[in-house]
């Protein structure tokens, strides 16, 4: 087993801070950043390579090391039965009336989404971990400025999490001094904090993975 990476947060004043980032969860991620990054920074030099190319007329091409996958006979594993039924589904940000709103929204999945739509301030990204870990757990509430209270009902979509591309680093949190992969931060965490809780309930931690370029 690898040794869990170093791992430093340079602000830890952040509400949230003892809730979600745990001195076993910041080693997860160090492990996952450890195992993981440097396969990620070899492909995203890749992708530079692959741009250029394009720019100088070459065509999009398979890969040759996954000739043998395409060419032989396979089939993925069955997919979850929560996730067979997916006409509709919900994205939005992490914020906590969100969650709690696409949740009840009656949609079959809602994806969570630490992307696009939300805007990644430090707190903001701790404070959406914050607001699945209460969603996972079945006890997140929110009173509005109008004191209207907002909880979850009794159907609820399946959760799905969209962490932030790969190609971004978060810089509030350093593994041997370097801003480690926001991809790694936002999976690693929801993982550690969630995926025995959800697979108790007969669910699972689910991911989508954006801009993989491929």
């Amino acid at each position: 087993m690898l040794e869990p990476r170093t791992v430093r947060v340079t602000d830890p004043s952040v509400r949230g801070f003892e809730e979600i980032l745990t001195p076993d969860a910041l080693a997860f991620v160090g492990d996952l950043v450890r195992e993981f990054s440097p396969r990620l920074d070899l492909l995203l030099q890749k992708r530079i390579f692959v741009h250029q190319s394009l720019r100088n007329g070459a065509l999009p091409d398979f890969l040759d090391e996954t000739r043998s996958i395409r060419v032989s006979e396979w089939k993925v594993g069955r997919i979850p039965a929560d996730l067979r039924q997916r006409r509709v589904e919900i994205t939005g940000p992490v914020d906590r009336k969100m969650v709690i709103n696409a949740l009840n929204s009656g949609a079959d999945v809602y994806m969570a989404d630490f992307e696009d739509s939300h805007s990644p301030t430090w707190e903001g990204t701790v404070q959406g971990q914050v607001n699945l870990l209460d969603a996972v757990d079945g006890t997140i509430t929110y009173v509005g400025p109008d004191g209207r209270e907002y909880k979850l009902g009794n159907k609820l979509a399946t959760l799905m999490v969209r962490p932030r591309g790969l190609h971004l680093v978060e810089k509030h949190v350093l593994a041997e001094s370097q801003p480690v992969p926001a991809s790694l931060f936002d999976y690693g965490l929801f993982l550690y904090h969630n995926s025995r809780n959800l697979i108790d309930k007969g669910t699972g931690p689910y991911f989508y993975i954006p801009k993989l370029e491929s």
